[in-house]
């Protein structure tokens, strides 16, 4: 079925598209379409996934290809999941999108614990109202470190199994716990006034899109007050009191 979608994808784009390129071999899911055309200023490419399915006899959901296991189908109901991820972005102004998008480049630089469709279906689980993007990636790194930490994330449509992670459940809890821990941290020196020490935590979590940053005299001037005021030098660290307070410089 891959093949003749790539055939009539073939035939019916290659004279518009004279750098169509179309992948079969080697996909798991879908046939990779790279039309060689950009659509967006600064890209070089656009591309597509397109998936065949055929109805489960049940009713409910599709079987879809898996081309990495012996029976070579998965049953999945994506029309639901779709139906479900839009609503969670009308529901949150975007922000469920806009989060998902960010989530995408953490486990890209984390050694990818977890496929983006574990972390669409977290998202599903705990954001439902607009809020701030930074208090929305702290909502997400508490819920998914908890529901880890219980076990696989199921299903939403509750038609196909759980969903697999990429390496050692303690391994990714982990990187959930670190990733809670730096938003935690951003938010704090953000409430405090140190933003450029906010802006190098955020780093740690986003490398690709925040750009690092040297707080260095304003934790200086932080250890100072906090010493003249009688408390210690871990007051204020992210390590004495928790934080949900929305912030100025990542707002939006």
């Amino acid at each position: 079925m891959m093949e003749i979608v790539h055939d009539t994808i073939r035939e019916d784009l290659g004279d518009e598209f004279p750098k169509l390129t179309i992948e079969v071999i080697g996909r798991r899911r879908a046939v990779l379409v790279r039309f060689g055309d950009p659509v967006t200023p600064g890209q070089a490419d656009f591309t597509a996934d397109v998936m065949t399915a055929i109805p489960h006899p049940s009713g409910r959901g599709l079987y879809i290809p898996n081309t990495k296991i012996a029976d070579q189908w998965d049953r999945a109901d994506p029309v639901t999941h779709t139906r479900m991820v839009l609503q969670a972005i009308d529901d949150t102004n975007v922000v469920f999108a806009r989060v998902v998008r960010l989530l995408k480049h953490w486990i890209g630089t984390h050694s990818k614990p977890m496929c983006s469709w574990n972390i669409k279906a977290l998202c599903l689980d705990c954001l439902d109202e607009p809020m701030p993007l930074i208090n929305a990636l702290q909502v997400f790194f508490t819920h998914a470190a908890d529901e880890v930490d219980m076990g696989p994330t199921p299903d939403p449509a509750g038609v196909a199994g759980p969903i697999p992670l990429n390496m050692p459940r303690a391994d990714v809890h982990k990187r959930l716990c670190t990733a809670r821990k730096h938003i935690d941290l951003a938010i704090e020196h953000e409430k405090g006034g140190r933003p450029l020490s906010a802006q190098h935590v955020l780093h740690q979590a986003l490398p690709e899109l925040v750009p690092d940053a040297d707080g260095t005299q304003e934790e200086a001037d932080r250890l100072a007050r906090t010493v003249r005021s009688g408390g210690t030098a871990a007051t204020g660290l992210g390590l004495a009191t928790g934080l949900v307070t929305p912030t100025r410089a990542w707002g939006d």
